[in-house]
């Protein structure tokens, strides 16, 4: 005779999209365990990239060619020198 074990151990699968690693401005991750945790965790970044975004069109606009790499500090430095 057979040793058969014919229970069913599996469960279906659900997706639980929290908790999970986020990736904050500096390259460092962090753990969200909620919406609200993720938003206060990446949303610091997101406005400086919407920042550095609109510093580099207007330093292309006074003419300046900076890197794509350039950081928002060095933007306004740029900005501020060509404006004077």
């Amino acid at each position: 005779m057979q040793n058969r074990n014919d229970r069913n151990f599996t469960a279906p699968y659900v997706f639980q999209e929290y908790p999970k690693w986020v990736t904050l401005a500096d390259g460092s991750k962090m753990l969200a365990n909620n919406a609200d945790e993720e938003e206060v965790l990446v949303g610091a970044s997101l406005d400086e990239d919407q920042d550095r975004d609109a510093l580099m069109a207007k330093a292309k606009e006074l003419g300046l060619n900076p890197h794509h790499k350039t950081g928002v500090e060095k933007l306004q430095a740029m900005i501020a020198e060509a404006q004077a």
